[in-house]
């Protein structure tokens, strides 16, 4: 995933269908412009999905998503909120400022419940088609897992920390996926002036991502006191 930021992005084409005429492939374009002005004060935000880490610290008490994340108020004048970038199901546990789907059936239920009203949802151009003023693109066409997908919209926002809650690089069944592992590490090099904290009580990061030098590992209590949770 390319370094890339939306203070450089104006907008783009997608292709909206493709026809052969007389032998000749011919596609018909839309030109989507950049529909965002993310105009966020701290520069920091929580990347969230569902890893081991997410249970060690989440599910054992200790950092309720809706009280501690989604009515994070970030001290005076918001200057310490955290912007939040969900994925993996999280959705169901706080509204998100940002959330990343590309599972038709997983839309479905986000548009059901009528989340997409009250927070920014991306996807794919096609699920933008199909569903049209639904969703939002995601920019560049960029694809991968969706945890990975908003890391790296995080960074492309302009966030310089960026603390993973349940990101480990794993399956839904607990398994390690290394094609996170590896799409994660990518984005962590692909930005070496944002900092990527990993946040858990017990849990720990795959090898890969603490060889790179703006990565480190944070307990709760560290994330909490310097995010003034």
């Amino acid at each position: 995933m390319p370094e890339r930021y939306r203070t450089e992005y104006d907008g783009e084409f997608v292709i909206v269908s493709n026809r052969i005429i007389d032998g000749k492939k011919e596609q018909e374009r839309e030109w989507i412009e950049n529909p965002i002005d993310n105009q966020h004060i701290s520069g920091r935000a929580a990347v969230i999905g569902d890893g081991q880490s997410r249970y060690n610290t989440i599910y054992h008490g200790k950092l309720n998503l809706k009280n501690k994340i989604e009515k994070h108020k970030g001290w005076h004048l918001g200057r310490k909120r955290l912007q939040s970038y969900g994925s993996e199901g999280c959705w169901q546990e706080m509204q998100c400022d940002f959330y990343v789907e590309f599972d038709k059936l997983k839309l479905a239920e986000l548009k059901e419940q009528k989340y997409q009203e009250k927070s920014i949802v991306y996807s794919h151009a096609r699920n933008c088609i199909d569903d049209p003023g639904e969703y939002y693109l995601v920019p560049y066409g960029v694809r991968g897992y969706s945890i990975t997908v908003a890391a790296w919209l995080a960074c492309f926002d302009g966030h310089k920390e960026i603390f993973l809650l349940g990101v480990d690089g794993q399956n839904e069944n607990g398994d390690v996926n290394y094609k996170k592992i590896n799409g994660l590490s990518e984005i962590i090099k692909q930005y070496p002036t944002v900092q990527f904290v990993y946040v858990s009580d017990g849990a720990e990061p795959p090898s890969d991502w603490r060889n790179h030098p703006n990565f480190v590992r944070w307990n709760y209590p560290q994330f909490v006191s310097h995010c003034d949770i």
